[in-house]
């Protein structure tokens, strides 16, 4: 399947892993394809060796792709809970160098995928959610694509309308076919 992710700041909200796999992988490919460095922040239930598999199975190149350090697979944790905790700007500041180191290593920008699933219990909720409405302005400003992901396990309808608040678009399997939805179909659709 084509990525059929179109904008710079995309959620997907996904029930299965095969349905976060059928998003997931076609955007860190087209990153692959575009020379831009790829991150990978995973959700709760999959390991880095786990990835590594997927990604093999649609990239029969993966390795030249390592070697070329244009992909990092790493734990929600080891990214998002830096120091035990979860820190909103020290996000923005990681985000802006990276996309630094990207450009001088030669590529065209970031692609990116992390799972904000962990982030849907109330203690991280308000710190997160300022997150992602600070992300569009960065990526505004910077070479970078990203694809937040949330399962739909555990989540209201709610914290959905707020995460499609601060995308440009979600991604949701709707009726057995994958549907794009823009800010504005939250707030027509849904009366919060």
């Amino acid at each position: 399947m084509d990525t059929i992710v179109s904008h710079q700041h995309t959620a997907l909200f996904y029930e299965s892993e095969e349905e976060y796999l059928d998003i997931v992988i076609p955007f860190l490919k087209s990153g692959l394809e575009n020379n831009e460095f790829v991150l990978w922040v995973l959700p709760e239930f999959m390991k880095v060796e786990d990835a590594n598999i997927h990604l093999h199975k649609f990239l029969e190149n993966l390795d030249y792709f390592v070697k070329r350090g244009q992909v990092l697979i790493q734990d929600y944790k080891a990214v998002y809970m830096k120091e035990g905790a979860f820190s909103s700007m020290g996000m923005m500041d990681d985000w802006v160098d990276l996309e630094k180191k990207a450009l001088q290593k030669g590529f065209n920008g970031i692609c990116a995928t992390g799972d904000g699933s962990w982030a849907l219990e109330d203690c991280y909720w308000w710190n997160f959610l300022t997150y992602e409405a600070e992300l569009n302005r960065i990526i505004e400003n910077c070479k970078m694509r990203a694809l937040c992901t949330y399962s739909k396990k555990n989540i209201d309808i709610k914290k959905i309308f707020e995460i499609g608040k601060n995308h440009q678009e979600v991604v949701v399997n709707q009726r057995g076919g994958w549907s794009r939805l823009a800010p504005g179909d939250f707030e027509n659709n849904f009366n919060l």
